[in-house]
Parts: C-alpha cells; structure tokens; sequence
C-alpha cells in the first residue's frame, strides 16, 4: 500500500522518460532530498551530546586554558615531577614546553596555533621549515604517550624521561632558529 501511494505520489509529480523537462524535474527532486538529509543530520548532530571521556581537543584546551609561563622553568617542573615519581604529570608538563616552543615559532612565521595540538603545530612548522630537523615524528610519539599517560595507562619512567628529552631537544632546536 505505501509504496503504491509513494508510485502514484511521484508519477503524478515527476514525469519519466528521457526528455529535458523530465530529468530537470528529477534533479531538482535529488537536490531537494539532499538538502532535507542535511537538514536532518545537522538537527540530530547539535542535538547529540560530545563524546565521552578524553579527547586530544580537550587535552590541549586544558594546556592552553592554563597559564602558560617560561619554557625553562616547565621544563624545571617536569624534571622536578619526574624525579618526584609523577610520571604523568612530568609527560604533561613536557608537552606543554613543546606546545610552548612550536606555539612561538608559528606566531612568529604568523600562524595561529591556538586550535592546533602539538603533532599539528609541529606538522605545520616542518611544512613551512623544509630543510630543517624533522621534528614531527618526535613530537607525534610524544603527543601519543601524553594521551596514554592522560588515560591512565601506565607509565615507566624511561617514557617520562624521553618525554622530557625530547622537549629539551625541541627548545634547543628553537634556540638555534633564533640565533
């Protein structure tokens, strides 16, 4: 019955065959079914809530949301957890002296990094450096055991202490553009 009414329904509206009119009719028809599908989805995209639990997103608005202050004194804080034992805290510390770091460079080549996590900003800095130090690997294995390290996965100290390593280098590495 309902696909009978939905047969009468399009072809007393909608002509069939071949002719201009014909298939003028039908893609307007198509456009206008798009546009009602994307009409749907964006009603039921705003009204879904966020997705649970830890995001990158989220991660990096609470790095940015803090104060952010020298890069050396981070750094001094992380190799002060680390040796404290807070593993976790040392890797986030780490990564907030890498974001420091990157967020300068791109301001100074006059890129916003204000939505980007560490991996992008680092992505982003080797594009337009070519020729320099590839520093995105690092820094994407870096950005990686951040997350595991906010998820609660454990932690050895060797991972905290490459972390830290691996800002250093990166501020090195930016002091050395500058010079």
């Amino acid at each position: 019955m309902l696909v009978q009414l939905l047969e009468n329904l399009l072809n007393s509206y909608l002509q069939i065959g071949n002719d201009p009119v014909a298939l003028v009719e039908w893609f307007v028809a198509s456009v206008a079914i798009v546009f009602v599908v994307t009409l749907l989805y964006v009603f039921v995209l705003g009204k879904s809530p966020p997705p649970e639990g830890l995001t990158e997103a989220k991660l990096e608005m609470q790095i940015d949301q803090e104060s952010m202050t020298d890069n050396s004194s981070v750094l001094a804080e992380a190799h002060t957890a680390l040796s404290g034992g807070d593993l976790k805290k040392a890797i986030e510390l780490s990564v907030r002296a890498s974001s420091l770091v990157l967020s300068r460079l791109l301001r100074a080549q006059g890129i916003d990094p204000s939505n980007m996590n560490v991996s992008d900003m680092a992505y982003i800095f080797q594009t337009k450096s070519p020729g320099r130090a590839d520093i995105t690997q690092p820094i994407y294995q870096l950005n990686l055991l951040h997350l595991k390290a906010a998820k609660g996965e454990p932690i050895n100290a060797q991972e905290a202490e490459w972390s830290i390593n691996t800002a250093v280098w990166v501020s090195e590495l930016t002091a050395n553009l500058q010079n």
